[in-house]
């Protein structure tokens, strides 16, 4: 015999309240004094009430769900370390996430987002999107697109990431350590992925404020310390592009004494062509990387300029339910600052 189900009703009989305060005390619309809300919480759980979910989507014409496109999270740790704060924080607001892993295709992409459609979710989150034209088909259908870190489409909400003072921080610490010949490891510049109008993709301007930082010392870097390539390699593909890019480096004459990386990703294998050369970090070289994503796991572990990945989350969801309460205001552009965070891999240069 399948057991009686508890409804509001009896929430709101055990509590001594109307159902409506009942209500509004679930689904956090309305004002509630705080003792009646713990009176009511209290109710919920000892009846063990569940929220229609599907009833109450009929009612106001949503589907409390939210889809979230993430770039190859299985690689990506920041990606799947800003997914996992988002999927958090709409569970607190009694959302749930469809997510979709775009693995680099576009066409993967669009047949994900022709799902979410189908599924008739509430916002879309990008972490990042590849494809504008996926960005714009959201837009298009009516459906609140928030992007965060990566901007690819002029359309919809923004949590951005600004590397300034998290480069500047970088850049006075190795300087303030003695440094002068510095090299850069960074993602390469693949414009082709976002709408001409937008400017520099995030891969260039963190190489363009290393190289601005330096400039500031009247520290110039040779285009041959400067490399680029992809942040990661398919499985085969052979070791990492951070310890090809390093050992490149490590050819030069003179060798750099700090080198700044554009990920930690980049930065971990670029610690291996380190090791592998039998050199010791930060004694022969120091290093930096981007993201503090892998920096506290790694040996030694690694300075690393940090994004703040909760508060991406944390605004991306805010950002997307409150263009899902009031469709007609415009979505905002929010920018978030970096910070360096201290740990290992730095030293005084080695004279």
């Amino acid at each position: 015999m399948k057991p009686n189900k508890a409804t509001m009703a009896d929430v709101a009989e055990r509590a001594g309240v109307s159902a409506a305060t009942v209500a509004r005390v679930i689904y956090k619309n309305g004002y509630v004094k705080d003792e009646t809300r713990q009176v009511v919480e209290a109710a919920v759980k000892l009846t063990g009430y569940r929220p229609n979910m599907v009833a109450r989507g009929l009612r106001t014409s949503r589907s409390f769900t939210l889809g979230m496109v993430v770039s190859e999270s299985n690689l990506n740790t920041f990606a799947a370390a800003v997914a996992h704060v988002i999927q958090i924080e709409a569970l607190k607001s009694g959302y749930t996430v469809f997510t979709l892993n775009n693995h680099s295709d576009p066409a993967m992409e669009a047949r994900g987002m022709q799902r979410f459609l189908d599924h008739h979710v509430d916002a879309i989150i990008f972490c990042t999107a590849i494809d504008p034209a996926n960005v714009r088909l959201g837009h298009r259908s009516g459906v609140p697109t928030v992007q965060v870190e990566r901007l690819v489409a002029q359309v919809g909400g923004l949590v951005g990431v600004d590397p300034a003072d998290g480069m500047r921080q970088t850049i006075d610490h190795l300087f303030d350590l003695g440094h002068r010949k510095f090299a850069y490891i960074g993602g390469d510049v693949d414009s082709s992925r976002m709408e001409s109008s937008l400017g520099e993709a995030i891969e260039a301007t963190r190489e363009r404020v290393f190289i601005d930082n330096l400039a500031r010392y009247d520290i110039h870097v040779p285009p041959a310390y400067i490399r680029r390539g992809p942040y990661y390699q398919s499985h085969g593909a052979g070791r990492q592009t951070g310890y090809r890019l390093m050992k490149d480096i490590l050819s030069l004459t003179p060798r750099p004494t700090a080198v700044v990386c554009g990920s930690d990703l980049l930065a971990a294998a670029a610690l291996q062509a380190i090791a592998e050369a039998g050199l010791t970090v930060p004694t022969d070289l120091s290093i930096t990387g981007y993201d503090d994503t892998l920096a506290d796991i790694l040996t030694p572990a690694l300075s690393s300029i940090a994004q703040p990945i909760g508060e991406l989350g944390r605004l991306a969801v805010e950002i997307a339910l409150a263009a899902i309460n009031d469709p007609a205001a415009p979505l905002p552009k929010v920018t978030v600052p970096t910070r360096l965070v201290l740990r290992d891999s730095t030293g005084p240069a080695r004279l």
